[in-house]
């Protein structure tokens, strides 16, 4: 996903709320409208499920997947070309690897995840269409979430494999280097499923606790201290986090229900608004235009398209599964489930 990242959340998505698209905010509901459909193409690889997809604000799209298991193929990856069609790409040649979170700029993407328990990262270069090693933070020990939120300027938080804690670098030029990591004492026994960076300053981490709450801190000096946030004890996950300046919009898991979380003033007070399907991520063109991908009752896919709190539920075709994931840049967002691909216009 384009600066979503918590795909560490991902198990509980696949839970369904009986009802078409829509939305409704405190005592406010709003009406759920189809609009024209948009038809899901083949994946190129059945060997291996798709998880994870983030657009380059110039358009291209990457879609990848990877197993933990020892048999080859691993991973999988496609990219989505500007006349709107799909091609696999080639992937680095590893073993028992795992992604956890996809982010991009303008015409390039990371790739974080894990492979032999230590951190993985790639760089998808939309030039050549290639997708290689890059260089990832000495000594971490699994990606947990990559945030990208500027040219070659990415924020990542990996885990240490010291007591359970995490740990947050920067990187200015594209995953070639990366900043002293900052340890963040907070997380430790907690698994971090968001993380949002308006700059090498400021962010925005969510966890979830080992009793199933959200815990969610901010810091303005780069991970050096942290202060954390008030959110409702209802939450029990928060995930696809994207911030600018002190607006941000983030999904969250309470449990029975799905909802779109809003904040102006970066994670102090949130107001939220409940989705009748079961979402399993959040993508935004803007944080007014966003999209929502999940399942229905029926474990059949949904997707719908949020603008303000108006939901507009988008009429699917050829997609035979629950969708997994997605992604926007400024003119084109993009979704997965697991052997399937599509774009559209938000």
């Amino acid at each position: 996903m384009s600066r979503v990242a918590a795909n560490a959340a991902k198990p509980w998505r696949i839970a369904v709320v009986l009802g078409a698209a829509g939305i409704a905010l405190a005592s406010c509901g709003t009406t759920a409208v189809t609009t024209p459909h948009v038809v899901g193409t083949p994946s190129t690889s059945i060997d291996v499920a798709l998880q994870d997809v983030a657009c380059t604000t110039s358009g291209s799209c990457i879609a990848v997947g990877a197993s933990d298991s020892s048999v080859v193929p691993s991973a999988v990856a496609e990219v989505r070309h500007a006349d709107g069609t799909w091609s696999a790409l080639s992937v680095p040649d590893t073993l028992s690897q795992s992604i956890a979170s996809v982010s991009c700029w303008s015409r390039e993407c990371l790739v974080g995840g894990s492979q032999a328990s230590l951190d993985s990262i790639w760089s998808y270069q939309q030039s050549d269409g290639s997708l290689s090693v890059a260089t990832a933070p000495r000594a971490g020990r699994g990606v947990s979430a990559l945030d990208c939120f500027a040219t070659a300027s990415c924020a990542v938080v990996d885990a240490t494999g010291i007591a359970g804690s995490s740990r947050l670098s920067f990187t200015s030029d594209g995953a070639t280097t990366w900043s002293s990591p900052s340890p963040m004492a907070w997380t430790v026994g907690d698994a971090v499923t968001a993380l949002s960076c308006t700059d090498t300053l400021d962010c925005l981490v969510a966890a979830t606790t080992s009793s199933d709450q959200v815990l969610l801190e901010a810091t303005h000096d780069g991970g050096i201290t942290w202060t954390q946030r008030t959110v409702p004890s209802r939450w029990r996950t928060l995930t696809s986090l994207t911030c600018a300046k002190l607006d941000c919009v983030a999904l969250v898991n309470a449990g029975t229900s799905s909802l779109v979380a809003r904040t102006s003033t970066f994670g102090r007070l949130w107001r939220s608004a409940e989705l009748v399907n079961s979402a399993s991520a959040l993508a935004c063109a803007r944080l007014s235009r966003c999209v929502v991908a999940g399942a229905t009752s029926t474990r059949g896919p949904w997707l719908a398209t949020l603008k303000g709190l108006r939901a507009k539920t988008v009429a699917l075709a050829y997609v035979p599964s629950p969708l997994i994931d997605a992604a926007c840049s400024v003119k084109i967002c993009a979704a997965v489930a697991v052997s399937t691909v599509l774009s559209f216009n938000p």
